[in-house]
């Protein structure tokens, strides 16, 4: 059960189909396919669903800042403006880098909590 969550959620962190594995999740920079090439999985099932993948990527933003926060802190003797405006870049920057990984792991999660619209492969 444990390693069959972590493959899921892997698999969104890859960029992959959370039920084959195989097929793409993207079809451009920005865009989530509808269906999977492969298992023709569903990803998007409803309108308004990506609102959870806005918490993830504002959760993968705040974290990155914090830690760039502590490493600055620690590790450099820089002035607090010369950290702020380093921060304020990752800050700003966050979103866009995140975007694909947070979708990733949304639609693995979605695919976690409500199951399937097709039959589940045999394995």
């Amino acid at each position: 059960m444990l390693l069959e969550l972590t493959d899921i959620l892997w698999r969104g962190l890859r960029l992959r189909c959370p039920c084959c594995g195989h097929g793409h999740l993207f079809e451009s920079a920005t865009r989530v396919l509808k269906r999977c090439a492969s298992c023709q999985e569903l990803f998007e099932r409803e309108p308004g669903q990506w609102f959870g993948a806005i918490y993830i990527n504002l959760g993968l933003t705040v974290g990155f800042t914090v830690t760039g926060y502590l490493l600055l802190q620690t590790f450099t003797s820089l002035s607090t403006s010369q950290q702020i405006n380093i921060l304020t870049v990752g800050a700003v920057l966050g979103p866009f880098a995140f975007f694909r990984i947070s979708k990733g792991l949304w639609i693995s999660l979605i695919f976690l909590g409500e199951g399937l619209y097709i039959r589940w492969p045999n394995r």
